[in-house]
């Protein structure tokens, strides 16, 4: 009687063994999964962030050029106020009183 009840325990131990072992697998399989999952979601965070900061850098370098347009722009404007350009008719006077039209 003791083997037979021993003998029952070891074929169904025998039996449910391989459902355990499939139960580890796909466990494992799935942990594998997520961490590549995850692993995908971060690589593609960091993406997205280089991007971001990449556009920002971009927008930067554009306000930077319109400044200094600006800028340039201000220094004509006051280097011109400061030294006017002659009237053409001053420039003729100038030019015949050295003699240069004659």
């Amino acid at each position: 009687m003791k083997s037979r009840m021993i003998l029952s325990i070891a074929v169904a131990a025998a039996m449910l063994l391989p459902v355990g072992i499939a139960t580890i697998a796909s466990a494992q399989d799935r942990d594998r999964d997520q961490l590549k999952t995850d692993q995908l979601l971060q690589d593609k965070d960091k993406l997205q962030t280089r991007d971001r900061l990449k556009d920002k850098d971009q927008l930067k370098e554009k306000d930077q050029l319109k400044e200094q347009e600006r800028t340039r722009e201000r220094t004509r404007e006051q280097t011109h106020m400061e030294r006017p350009d002659k009237p053409q008719h001053e420039k003729a006077e100038r030019a015949e009183r050295s003699g240069a039209g004659h």
